[in-house]
């Protein structure tokens, strides 16, 4: 079985220096470079193959367009990875901020928390946690994007179409304020780009859990 190494080009884009560790960790730790872009990569990948992912996004991908018979994600990875320098935040306390994108996802859930305790972060749950989320950023506040909607049809339109209500700019904003006003803590943990981002137009400080793991 082949393994294919996928780093998200959102990821990398706005996480220039934590994806270049990553890209490091990888090579050096499974000597695995990266595929490149899951809406190309996907069609590369057969059922003796196995994807390892950031984005939660690329995981609903191959899912549904690739022929992939096994999907990782990154954090499982690196949290059975007994050798891995996890960086000391001391007990700081940060709300973690599930993404609806990966709501039925419990083991990567469960591997965000524990990478985070491994990293002696107190994390703060929300009401609507686990399977209960509904938040990811504007990425549920604007029409579904054509691609997505054709390389995970079930996620994004069969099943997800309710999800999506497109608004203006401005109501965004006010939208993601209103959800950050029952976060106590500065700081939110997340494990999606979009979801970041969104937390910080809200008013906290959104960080990306590759920025925990691979600080400047």
């Amino acid at each position: 079985m082949a393994k294919f190494f996928f780093p998200s080009c959102k990821a990398k884009a706005a996480y220039t220096h934590a994806s270049e560790k990553l890209r490091m960790y990888m090579r050096a730790r499974y000597n695995l470079d990266s595929i490149g872009c899951c809406r190309t990569g996907h069609q590369k990948l057969t059922a003796q193959d196995s994807a390892i992912v950031v984005c939660n996004n690329c995981a609903a991908i191959m899912e549904e367009s690739s022929q992939a018979g096994n999907i990782e994600f990154i954090w499982d990875l690196i949290d059975k990875d007994a050798d891995f320098p996890f960086p000391d935040y001391h007990g700081e306390i940060i709300t973690i901020q599930d993404c609806w994108i990966a709501f039925e996802k419990r083991q990567l859930q469960d591997a965000v928390r524990s990478l985070l305790n491994k990293m002696n972060i107190k994390y703060v749950e929300l009401d609507e946690n686990f399977a209960q989320t509904k938040f990811c950023g504007v990425n549920l506040l604007a029409p579904c994007t054509p691609s997505n909607a054709k390389l995970a049809p079930k996620r994004y339109v069969e099943e997800g179409v309710h999800m999506f209500t497109p608004c203006s700019p401005e109501e965004q904003v006010a939208y993601f304020q209103k959800h950050c006003t029952q976060i106590q803590t500065e700081k939110v943990a997340c494990y999606c780009k979009f979801c970041r981002e969104a937390i910080t137009m809200g008013g906290k400080q959104g960080i990306h859990l590759l920025e925990l793991l691979f600080p400047s």
